[in-house]
């Protein structure tokens, strides 16, 4: 093992855990011999995430003509997979730190964090993907840059000296890292997962997803990421983006059958999607 990847090993373990309720909640919805009766009863032996969880489905972000007043209810409606996701965005959301020395802006962070998994959720739904599966495309989304909070916060001179030059030379933010740090965010977000025990997909996808040019095809969800990573990158302000758009890949540019700059104005409310998303920073702290 290398020097830079046990130095980032150690930055990883300062990370918080997840609570053991959702580590619960992960090995239930891993196992096809589960029952929904065992997921209720882990979810209600956690009184704040009982409370989170109801919130966010009764939210605008779900819709839901009637308010749901109990986890079973919340599994009837939504699903065992949503209810999952849910858990991981408000586990993840609450034990990310708030804030870092680094300077880097936690409300940029966030807001490209929302609008990719926004764009991720509307672009799989029009592409076929099963209304019951959108919420793998949120959270994944949600979390796919996770290791930059990680780094900004236990090496925050480091990750500074990273990210000010990718501004300065126009470099991407990943090659500044690799070149600063000795590795990027997606490689320590990813070991982050694993230590959260977070699904394999979401995981892979949060490894790869600075690396899709190095491969021939991919999942729809690795696909989807990507081209959300950099719509959201396109259509942030002046001054916010945190990184540079990337190019397509061949394949993906194919499987997309639009110009990147075209995708936003072709998902119908995603202004309104990106609002309703915000709801997971509220009632996830």
């Amino acid at each position: 093992m290398s020097e830079i990847h046990n130095k980032l090993e150690k930055l990883v373990d300062k990370m918080p855990a997840f609570p053991n309720s959702v580590h619960q909640i992960l090995t239930l919805t891993a196992d096809i011999n589960s029952s929904p009766k065992d997921l209720v009863e882990v979810i209600e032996h956690d009184p704040i995430l009982t409370l989170k969880v109801l919130k966010l489905v009764n939210s605008a972000y779900f819709g839901l003509s009637r308010e749901v007043t109990s986890i079973k209810k919340a599994v009837v409606y939504i699903g065992l997979n949503t209810i999952k996701n849910v858990a991981i965005s408000v586990a993840a959301i609450g034990v990310l730190p708030k804030k870092n020395l680094s300077g880097y802006s936690m409300d940029d962070f966030w807001l490209h964090s929302l609008t990719t998994a926004s764009v991720a959720r509307l672009l799989a739904k029009s592409k076929g993907v099963a209304e019951a599966n959108l919420s793998d495309y949120f959270v994944t989304s949600l979390l796919h840059d996770i290791g930059q909070l990680a780094l900004a916060q236990f090496i925050p001179e480091l990750f500074k000296k990273a990210f000010d030059k990718s501004r300065e030379d126009s470099i991407l933010i990943q090659d500044a890292e690799k070149m600063i740090i000795g590795e990027d965010h997606a490689e320590v977000g990813a070991m982050l997962g694993e230590k959260w025990q977070l699904p394999e997909n979401l995981i892979h996808c949060i490894r790869h997803h600075h690396r899709m040019h190095e491969f021939d095809e991919a999942p729809i969800l690795e696909k989807s990421i990507f081209v959300a990573n950099q719509v959201s990158k396109h259509i942030a302000e002046p001054g916010h983006c945190i990184s540079m758009v990337e190019p397509l890949p061949s394949y993906i540019a194919d499987w997309l059958a639009m110009p990147l700059e075209d995708v936003a104005d072709s998902l119908t409310d995603l202004n309104e999607e990106i609002e309703k998303a915000s709801l997971f920073m509220k009632i996830g702290n």
